[in-house]
């Protein structure tokens, strides 16, 4: 088994976009979420939901939680866990103002 880490940057819109995907034979650890408000004048709400692969249960990382004009906010405390298939949705309240960065282990 190999273990890789990796870093992926967002660009979070409204429509509720897939940020990261484990893909077939991966698990991912997600050891870090930052998500930033760019937006120099409007603050930004963020929902961010992870989905089970086949349809499993899906959570609710954070909802409409605010995150202020030049600020940002980490939505996963600790570690979280992808099997393969799972995934992660985030939705932003304004286009253009939030952008997501996460940091990960990929062991396949």
């Amino acid at each position: 088994m190999a273990d890789t880490f990796h870093m992926v940057n967002v660009d979070v819109g409204t429509s509720d976009g897939t940020v990261i995907t484990a893909g077939g034979s991966e698990t991912f650890v997600i050891i870090g979420c930052q998500v930033a408000n760019m937006h120099a004048t409007t603050a930004c709400h963020l929902t961010a939901t992870v989905y089970q692969n086949g349809g499993g249960s899906n959570a609710i990382i954070c909802k409409n939680t605010n995150i202020p004009i030049n600020d940002s906010l980490n939505p996963i405390q600790g570690k979280l866990v992808l099997e393969t298939g799972d995934y992660i949705k985030m939705d932003a309240e304004n286009a253009s103002s939030l952008e997501a960065t996460i940091s990960y282990l990929k062991q396949t």
